[in-house]
């Protein structure tokens, strides 16, 4: 039988308190569970993204893992928007791609929220092409390192050389073939002619 709240005034203010009460309740736990979705949804982008930035390292540590001739002188191609994990991605195209020397970092946004996967590589990476390479050692050393015209520097100081000049990170579209080329840079001291492995990374 429904209680008769006309002449109980406290029976209202009960009856309303605990209307406001389970409102208030309804919209944190709405709030909470959107919370939790959202998070959800964050953590997805952010692994997808972690997934994109160790992909391209593997690609890259691939190259740099070859040892025979054949493998140096092929020229592999590496597309960001041909992998299933950018399509299903909520950031679209708006993946910025950044190399160094050292490491490959990508850069998103979504949702007002800021993304960010950092991975190194395993091998010496420069991120240009072979003619600028063989420019700026030509520069540097007198001659461009190739087969032909090895250098006569000292390793270390050849080796020093390539570190700095591959520490500025490269910005790269991720919506364009992307280069990655293993190259020999031959050195020539009294004990005849060596090399030097690096992976270049360009555009």
């Amino acid at each position: 039988m429904a209680k008769d709240f006309s002449g109980d005034d406290s029976a209202w203010a009960d009856f309303l308190i605990s209307k406001a009460a389970l409102i208030l309740a309804s919209v944190i736990l709405f709030a909470a569970l959107f919370h939790l979705v959202a998070g959800f949804e964050a953590l997805k982008a952010q692994e997808q993204l972690d997934f994109l930035a160790r992909d391209f390292k593997i690609a890259v540590d691939e190259a740099g893992a070859g040892r025979f001739q054949e493998e140096v002188q092929k020229e592999h191609s590496f597309r960001f928007d041909e992998n299933e994990v950018f399509l299903a991605s909520p950031f679209g195209e708006n993946i910025e791609v950044c190399v160094s020397g050292e490491y490959v970092h990508l850069k998103a946004r979504y949702d007002e929220k800021s993304f960010r996967a950092v991975r190194p590589f395993a091998f010496r990476v420069l991120p240009f092409n072979e003619s600028i390479l063989r420019g700026k050692l030509n520069t540097k050393f007198g001659t461009e390192g190739s087969e032909g015209s090895p250098l006569t520097a000292e390793i270390q100081e050849i080796k020093t050389f390539l570190q700095a000049s591959g520490t500025e990170e490269v910005v790269l579209n991720a919506g364009e073939n992307i280069s990655i080329k293993k190259e020999l840079i031959y050195v020539k001291d009294s004990e005849g002619v060596s090399a030097i492995g690096c992976v270049l990374v360009y555009q």
